[in-house]
């Protein structure tokens, strides 16, 4: 399918789907992470029951060296820790006592709240009639149309067999290769392989085609060796989703069942060629998955698969650049392009076809969804329909919502006091790398280099991308949800081939819905050297003009702190000023780098959070969290600049913007895939790194919040 039809349609079905087209690569190192700030994810999540895990007391012997208190109903009113022992819970305990989900979601936070408080905002928007214009007109019926239940319960099934029945009586590997350079799958298939439109990481302001991997329904390719709690958690979710809706196209449930393992059966055999989460993650990661290849290379590469004749057809094959990130992933797939495993790709195929239709044709099917995501998420009530067709909205048509949004709801008095903080941030960042001993004189040189050349994007961007040339209709112009999805996708489809072999425009940084400036996040993007503060996070705990200088400073400061740091975390370290990946440390200076983040990791990897006893992954975390460190480290040095700077009201702002409470079920998923540390971590291991948290509280040696000196892991 196009740029996002089909991948669309999958996803909350898949963990990752493939579709025949390729989508837009979005910016990476959020500060503000897990389902909570994922819209995707927030379309699938509810209010829940109480985890009927371990008592508190087994859990209190069992969780290192703090309880995970981010799981629902671990806090009490008998459970009340001293700052001194228990720092997050603290600081927080009344709002961890009462906290209860909304319905619609998994977890509840600070984000959650404010994320709450900006979809009320949004949903007005699709329903004021006062609003006028093309951008209104596109949101506001694309919103009736997904809520036209009428027109969605007359889905006639045959509208998805007519493309399945074309995959299903293909014959021979040859066939399958002519479907994959078809305009059918390029409309409505699904492929084994595709490709992003993104930036090249040695070229950063020039688009490349990034060649893409096998969708994994269970996301992370270690799940196929040894499949985790959480593993068996997605299959049985995606296994019921396939089952309900291969049986509504036709199939037994004989049938039905054999294609899902034919289906499951391909994507073990190719996952054993992917990179791990875990692999992807790892800052060696950016360099090994650099790998700049011409068609004619991809030709000699890719034998058995066309993938060089596919992207041709698809309208890529003019690109001068080009990268495949996971060669191993290319030569398996090339190795199981045969005629011995046509069955199996053709049901992998189907079944992701089939599956992802099932939130956006008729009522019956949607509600099947609805219930088999409140059995994987552990919750007991969904979203309503309102609001997740503003959801919806807001994925498929971002910038025309943004720009109704900002006009209406964001101040420049906010972008001005915010673009103040992240200057006075920068000051702070010079000097700290000026004071860096450790660090050679030509190596600081080029890292004050980088920082100099930072650009802040705040709020919102200069230029907005063009729409006008999108129509959608009403129902009583004939129009349907599905039809409207497939001119959205062209639409875009188009935008994107438009960018091959063209320069970023980086006055346009959230243009093409790379970022939605209504989303509660924050970014640093190290191909553009640039932080992005965005519109959707200033509010909330994060930031409000009536809070004190203390308040700011805890909240959106450490937020702007935390992402001018991944400028020279251990991914971040790897990029120059102009974006492009390029080895400017030396030697001893990147290995004196890597053994102060061995240290970090070390003392995360003790760490237990689940009452299983599993240890902490801390390579996974070690980036966010160099990140978290640096951030209340830059924040702590304007602090240290005021007069009477109230330190209680500080720590206590930085605790609430990651207060945080979730289902066990919504955790497990994140300690396995998540990139951040665990809320309560994100608070308890940072503050514990500095002197100044000790004095504000007396924490002493024997405090199980005390940290000594020489064990601290602070990376910079």
């Amino acid at each position: 399918m196009k740029r996002k039809l089909l991948a669309m349609l999958l996803a909350g079905v898949m963990v990752v789907a493939a579709a025949c087209g390729g989508t837009t690569g979005g910016q990476e190192n959020a500060a503000v992470s897990g389902d909570e700030t994922n819209e995707e994810s927030a379309d699938e999540t509810g209010d829940a029951e109480k985890s009927d895990a371990k008592s508190l007391e087994e859990r209190l012997e069992i969780e290192k060296p703090w309880i995970n208190s981010n799981i629902l109903g671990t806090v009490t009113d008998d459970y009340a820790p001293s700052e001194q022992e228990d720092y997050y819970v603290a600081a927080n305990h009344d709002w961890l006592v009462d906290a209860e989900l909304p319905a619609g979601y998994s977890s509840t936070g600070a984000a959650v709240e404010l994320m709450l408080e900006r979809d009320e905002q949004i949903q007005g928007l699709m329903t004021d009639d006062s609003l006028t214009g093309h951008d209104a007109e596109l949101i506001q019926n694309l919103y009736e149309l997904w809520l036209d239940w009428d027109s969605r319960n007359a889905f006639d099934v045959s509208e998805i067999t007519k493309h399945t029945d074309i995959v299903k009586d293909i014959s021979t590997v040859d066939e399958l290769s002519d479907y994959y350079k078809s305009e059918e799958c390029l409309d409505y298939g699904n492929s084994i392989a595709g490709f992003t439109i993104g930036t090249d990481n040695k070229d950063s302001e020039a688009y490349n085609v990034e060649l893409t991997g096998t969708g994994l329904s269970l996301g992370d390719p270690a799940e196929y060796e040894e499949m985790t709690e959480n593993g068996e958690a997605i299959k049985k979710y995606g296994d019921g989703i396939a089952s309900y809706m291969l049986q509504k196209i036709g199939y037994s449930e004989a049938e039905a069942t054999r294609l899902m393992e034919e289906a499951f059966d391909f994507e073990t055999k190719i996952a054993k060629y992917m990179m791990t989460t875990e692999e992807q993650y790892d800052p060696s990661a950016i360099e090994k998955m650099h790998n700049p290849i011409t068609m004619d290379e991809l030709r000699e590469k890719s034998k058995a698969y066309p993938y060089a004749d596919i992207l041709e057809a698809w309208g890529a094959g003019s690109s001068k650049l080009m990268n495949l990130g996971e060669p191993e992933w290319l030569e398996g797939l090339n190795e199981l392009y045969t005629e011995e495993n046509l069955e199996s790709i053709k049901a992998y195929m189907i079944r992701n076809m089939a599956s992802g239709y099932i939130r956006f044709i008729d009522e019956d099917s949607y509600r099947e969804y609805q219930r088999l995501d409140r059995e994987r998420s552990g919750i007991t009530e969904s979203m309503s329909d309102e609001k997740t067709a503003t959801t919806f909205v807001k994925q498929n048509l971002s910038v025309p919502m943004e720009k109704l949004y900002v006009s209406r709801y964001v101040a420049d008095e906010t972008k001005e006091e915010v673009t103040e903080i992240i200057e006075k941030s920068i000051e702070v960042y010079r000097d700290m790398l000026s004071s860096e001993d450790w660090l050679s004189d030509e190596t600081r040189k080029e890292a004050v280099e980088k920082l100099d050349a930072l650009t802040p994007y705040v709020a919102y961007p200069d230029k907005w991308s063009d729409y006008s040339g999108l129509s959608i209709g009403t129902a009583e112009d004939g129009e349907t949800l599905l039809s409207a999805y497939e001119k959205i996708d062209d639409f875009l489809w188009e935008k994107d081939l438009a960018k091959i072999n063209t320069r970023v425009d980086r006055a346009n940084w959230a243009g093409d819905g790379d970022i939605d400036v209504t989303e509660v996040n924050a970014y640093y993007d190290p191909t553009a050297n640039g932080i992005y503060i965005i519109a959707g996070i200033l509010g909330g705990n994060f930031y409000d003009a009536d809070m004190s200088y203390e308040e700011k400073l805890g909240g959106i400061g450490a937020v702007v702190g935390h992402e001018i740091s991944h400028a020279f975390d251990t991914n971040g370290a790897q990029y120059d000023k102009d974006g492009n990946v390029n080895d400017w440390w030396g030697e001893e200076d990147y290995k004196a780098f890597q053994d102060r983040a061995d240290k970090l990791i070390a003392y995360l990897s003790d760490m237990v959070v689940v009452d299983t006893g599993e240890k902490y992954n801390g390579s996974l975390v070690q980036t966010e969290t160099i990140a978290d460190i640096a951030g209340l480290k830059a924040m702590l040095a304007i602090a240290g600049e005021q007069d009477d700077f109230d330190y209680d009201a500080f720590f206590r702002s930085y605790a609430r913007t990651w207060k945080d409470e979730e289902t066990r079920e919504a955790m497990l998923g994140r300690v396995n895939s998540d990139p951040h540390a665990m809320d309560y971590l994100r608070v308890n291991v940072i503050v514990q790194q500095f002197d100044e948290f000790n004095d504000t509280y007396g924490v002493k040696e024997d405090d199980n919040m005390y940290l000594a000196p020489e064990d601290r892991v602070l990376v910079w």
